[in-house]
């Protein structure tokens, strides 16, 4: 028996009811070319997908602007913060967490946008939180300051929505409210347990697929959203490169299952409303 066989049934029902699910893959914490970041490139090239590359504009180091240019076709770059700094200590760790003014905050975020423009240009600049954790507050300013949306991770309320959703199969009862403040687009399935500093379970990353899938078709989220994938390449062991592998091998080898141009979806999406 398969870890994936609950993932891949659910996916079957995708199949008989003639769904696509669209995923995508975001890579946190980029800011200089490294051999990891190279083999990062080689599971974009392998898969035939573009990455969304998180990366850190107060900490970009010469190099990285040049070797994006030459894989343009395999990542999309994404301004993850300022600087990755934790302000909250002792705390869960936030750059931009609500123990800050949000003045500050907003200068912050003012410079990283700056910064992130000029080595790359993006139209449409996406704001990722570091350690996925941001205030309120600051989500609703940040498109007065330049950004066209943000990436997150679902917040506990969401999941626990489609965690209840997932084990009644309420269709149509419950639905998330709609994102008000510019584009969303975000990641769901995190490859690393934290804790332990290695790979995630696969029973745990297949259950929250089924979560996630479960929760579209059913119409908690709208059946388009895509599903992401969450890693950090820079802090992969060999067990979580497998553990990528195995997990794109899987979507992939699914007729139901695609991968977005994320460059493609965010200007599609510019204009529409979002869940969240």
């Amino acid at each position: 028996m398969s870890l994936w066989d609950d993932a891949r049934q659910e996916l079957d029902i995708w199949a008989n009811s003639k769904l696509k699910a669209r995923f995508w893959i975001r890579d946190d914490d980029a800011f200089e070319v490294s051999s990891d970041l190279e083999r990062l490139r080689n599971v974009a090239v392998r898969f035939d997908t573009k990455i969304g590359l998180a990366i850190i504009p107060g900490k970009i180091t010469p190099g990285l602007q040049e070797f994006l240019a030459e894989n343009i076709q395999h990542f999309y770059p994404m301004c993850h913060g300022w600087k990755h700094i934790n302000y909250n200590l002792g705390k869960n760790p936030a750059e931009f967490g609500p123990d800050r003014p949000i003045s500050n905050m907003i200068v912050d975020a003012e410079f990283a946008l700056q910064s992130f423009k000029e080595c790359f240009g993006s139209s449409q600049p996406i704001f990722v939180p570091p350690f996925n954790r941001i205030t309120p507050a600051l989500i609703k300013a940040l498109p007065q300051v330049g950004f066209a949306g943000v990436s997150l991770m679902p917040n506990h309320i969401e999941r626990k929505l489609l965690q209840l959703n997932s084990w009644m199969k309420w269709g149509g009862i419950i639905t998330m409210p709609r994102f008000k403040d510019g584009i969303r687009i975000d990641v769901h399935l995190d490859v690393i347990d934290w804790r332990a500093r290695t790979a995630q379970n696969t029973k745990i990353v297949s259950n929250l697929l089924v979560q996630q899938l479960r929760g579209r078709r059913l119409g908690v989220v709208p059946v388009d959203t895509p599903i992401g994938l969450l890693t950090h390449h820079l802090a992969h062991d060999e067990p979580i490169w497998r553990a990528i592998n195995e997990t794109l091998d899987f979507l992939r080898s699914h007729e139901s299952a695609d991968f977005i141009d994320v460059g493609q979806w965010i200007d599609g999406n510019s204009a529409a409303p979002q869940y969240g």
